[in-house]
């Protein structure tokens, strides 16, 4: 049975196609119009008209060409013709490219719970897709990084992700890929930093004197400062008078984070007003995570990833920090010789100068 409804929505819909299709050839002939007018205005101002129309394209570059807003192709390398006014082009780089997914917390099938980050390799496939798929396109890769690591990591233990991590980074990239070759888009390989939280969390337990939550009082910053008769605690992070202990002690990650904390004011915070993250890499190849928070009250400092993004991140050996603390290196000079990677704001990551030079030499 036919109802009337159904016979006004189908022809409603057919002549809606209808004008698309005329609209489509009316824009069609317009343009094969204007592109045959301005080649023969190319051709009667030849030889001068050829400093206009023809570019060079470099190998690792291709150009997707717009021609009155409707796109006609990528073009490179070599030499290529452009018409004027009508040519519009997009530089697209075909060139390998690194991005980082930061790091976050996620849980594993075990239920143990992890900090990973990752580095991706990939490149340009498709120039014209590329161009048109996605708007923030690197925004949107990292993302869905981000994405299908969490689900992987949920359907595999810690352990045996540690022990074919190469095999799990295949798998990785292969579940990137999936999603991004219709943006133009191949991921080559994929590099995973994994960072068991568990370590440093128990570590920060053993310590009373270091804290990091956001509703610590000032009387337990007092007490950092100043610690009132010895203890067992005290000596193991080599807090006693005078910080008479062996260098290593010195500069364990419990010595820091208590220096730092009782050197934090309101004023440094109004001066730096950024957050933090360090990764350091231990001799023995773990790494450990460090957060200063900025932002808020006196500051703070701690173990593992701060409550809020971090501004910058920056990932440094153990012997790096140990001379950044020590006043013999300065963080633009060991960011100039590689010795930092800094994710972020290069200025913001600068002004921990002004943190540096008040921990004793």
């Amino acid at each position: 049975m036919c109802y009337p409804e159904d016979d006004a929505a189908e022809a409603a819909l057919l002549q809606e196609q209808n004008d698309e299709k005329s609209q489509s050839c009316l824009s069609f002939t317009c343009m094969w119009i204007m592109t045959v007018l301005f080649i023969f205005l190319v051709i009667i101002t030849f030889p001068i008209s050829a400093w206009f129309v023809l570019k060079k394209v470099p190998n690792k570059e291709r150009f997707v060409v717009f021609r009155l807003g409707r796109i006609i192709g990528s073009k490179g390398p070599g030499v290529i013709l452009l018409l004027p006014f009508i040519d519009q082009w997009q530089v697209v780089d075909i060139r390998s490219k690194i991005f980082t997914v930061a790091l976050f917390e996620a849980s594993c099938k075990d239920r143990a719970q992890i900090i990973v980050g990752a580095e991706v390799s990939c490149h340009v496939s498709d120039p014209e897709v590329f161009v048109t798929a996605v708007e923030d396109i690197w925004h949107a890769l990292e993302r869905t990084a981000k994405s299908v690591m969490i689900n992987l990591l949920l359907k595999k233990s810690l352990a045996k992700i540690k022990k074919n991590k190469s095999k799990f980074e295949q798998r990785l990239s292969s579940g990137i890929n999936q999603k991004t070759k219709s943006w133009g888009v191949r991921v080559d390989r994929v590099t995973m930093v994994i960072h068991s939280e568990d370590l440093h969390l128990s570590s920060a337990t053993t310590s009373s004197r270091v804290h990091h939550d956001a509703r610590s009082s000032s009387s337990s910053v007092t007490s950092l400062q100043q610690p009132s008769t010895p203890s067992t605690d005290s000596e193991e992070m080599g807090k006693g008078a005078g910080y008479e202990d062996t260098e290593d002690d010195r500069f364990s990650p419990d010595w820091v984070l208590t220096k730092v904390q009782s050197l934090l004011t309101e004023d440094l915070v109004k001066q730096i007003g950024a957050v933090y993250l360090f990764v350091v890499s231990l001799k023995d190849g773990n790494r450990n995570l460090y957060h200063l928070d900025l932002t808020r009250d006196s500051g703070y400092a701690g173990y593992g990833l701060p409550k809020i993004e971090p501004d910058v991140t920056m990932e440094v050996t153990e012997k790096t920090m140990r001379a950044l603390l020590t006043g013999s290196t300065r963080p633009f000079s060991a960011y100039m010789s590689g010795k930092i990677r800094l994710q972020g704001d290069l200025k913001t990551a600068m002004k921990l100068e002004d943190l540096i030079k008040l921990l004793p030499p």
